[in-house]
């Protein structure tokens, strides 16, 4: 529809040119003078002096950005500044500016237009406010700029300005109660749970298991048995929080990936900041624009701000993000949190499969699931309909579409 009206926008002139000029043809079929072709000789020559106005007034325009690199939050507007200066002595009937807002990817999200008439020698200050609804790192930048001649009839393009960038930061919004467990595996050998972490000692062996390092198997006792033998390692669990934040998605739609995006990381984010009010020893897990395993943690809120700047965009190819790798850390790390969050919105059966492992190896995990905006009942049941098997084990599970639900929510 949008294209559509763009292009009714486009030959709107010229075809009211051509019923014009036909109007005016219209004298001349029914006198016989030559004064019937005054009408479409006066009509021909405003279009002539109109073509040449506007050629006129190419160079009596100039115009100055300033905008420069801003941050805000997701939201939030910012304001864009814009200077035109009219030189000459003749009126511009109209100067249109379109300002381009990029999209996370790159694309165009959304533009704004201006028009505006500029009398002789007129200089004049435009702040135009752009609003930001996305996470990421942005441009903001003219796009075009258009003058129109007398008729409106003809328009001359300007060339766009310099790109200015924009970084987006995401809501912290504030949970009240989350399901988590101050229980601690202490170093009694009946709380000690299994573990594939290289280079630690061992208290037994095991036969190998799909999942565990090539480093684990003991190479001299499996030459004497028909089956491989690992090494059973120990972990020591400690109380407090390990968020997974996974920004994977399957969907190809670029304004759905976006909203997926902002509800992955304002949902971790809301983890982080929750640990923080609590006092509660965390960590959040993620793999930063260069594909790198990094973790961190975070001693106030305004850290946190800083964490979002390095991640990646959202990305559809698995093997870019493969959260499973994190997860896998996360059960298994000598001294590593009781308590394992993952946020995603992708439910794979090897994901389930991990966190059921976790469960099983005296850890508390816990899954936030993000669905796409605009879900029927039918789908957003088919959606989270794998997250029920996690119900037989007490892992519980959270489903939301706007990150907005999680501010004073009492999740637990």
């Amino acid at each position: 529809m949008k294209r559509v009206k763009n292009v009714l926008n486009k030959i709107k002139a010229p075809v009211l040119w051509v019923i014009a000029l036909l109007f005016c043809l219209l004298p001349p079929l029914f006198l016989a003078s030559p004064a019937g072709y005054f009408p479409i000789l006066v009509f021909l020559f405003l279009t002539l002096i109109s073509g040449l106005y506007l050629a006129a007034l190419r160079r009596s325009l100039e115009w100055e950005e300033g905008g420069k690199a801003a941050i805000c939050r997701r939201g939030d507007r910012q304001s864009f500044g814009l200077a035109l200066h009219n030189k000459g002595p003749l009126v511009f009937p109209s100067v249109k500016v379109t300002l381009r807002l990029s999209d996370l990817f790159g694309g165009t999200d959304s533009t704004l237009d201006t028009e505006m008439a500029l009398v002789p020698f007129e200089r004049r200050q435009l702040d135009m406010d752009v609003r930001f609804t996305h996470i990421g790192t942005y441009t903001v930048s003219v796009q075009k700029l258009k003058i129109g001649d007398l008729m409106g009839l003809f328009q001359r393009d300007g060339e766009g300005g310099a790109e200015h960038e924009v970084q987006v930061l995401p809501h912290v919004w504030k949970l009240v109660r989350f399901p988590m467990s101050h229980q601690v595996n202490n170093e009694n050998p009946m709380s000690r749970q299994s573990s594939e972490r290289d280079g630690m000692d061992y208290t037994g062996v095991r036969e190998y298991e799909q999942g565990d390092p090539i480093k684990t198997i003991h190479w001299k006792l499996s030459a004497h048995t028909s089956d491989y033998m690992a090494k059973q390692m120990v972990t020591i669990g400690m109380t407090g929080l390990a968020v997974i934040l996974d920004l994977y998605s399957s969907r190809e739609d670029s304004e759905v990936r976006m909203d997926l995006y902002d509800g992955l990381v304002e949902g971790a984010c809301a983890l982080c900041g929750y640990a923080l009010r609590q006092h509660l020893d965390h960590e959040i897990f993620y793999f930063d624009r260069d594909g790198m395993a990094k973790s961190c943690t975070f001693r106030k809120e305004a850290e946190i701000d800083r964490m979002a700047t390095d991640l990646p965009k959202i990305t559809f190819d698995k093997e870019q993000y493969p959260v499973e790798q994190l997860l896998h850390r996360s059960s298994v790390d000598l001294y590593g949190k009781n308590n394992v969050a993952l946020v995603t919105s992708e439910v794979t059966t090897e994901i389930i499969e991990l966190l059921i492992r976790i469960h099983l190896r005296g850890r508390y995990p816990s899954l936030m699931l993000v669905l796409p905006k605009g879900l029927s009942e039918l789908e957003e049941a088919e959606a989270v309909a794998p997250l029920r098997s996690l119900d037989a084990y007490r892992i519980p599970w959270f489903a939301y579409t706007d990150p907005e639900q999680l501010e004073g929510g009492e999740l637990a």
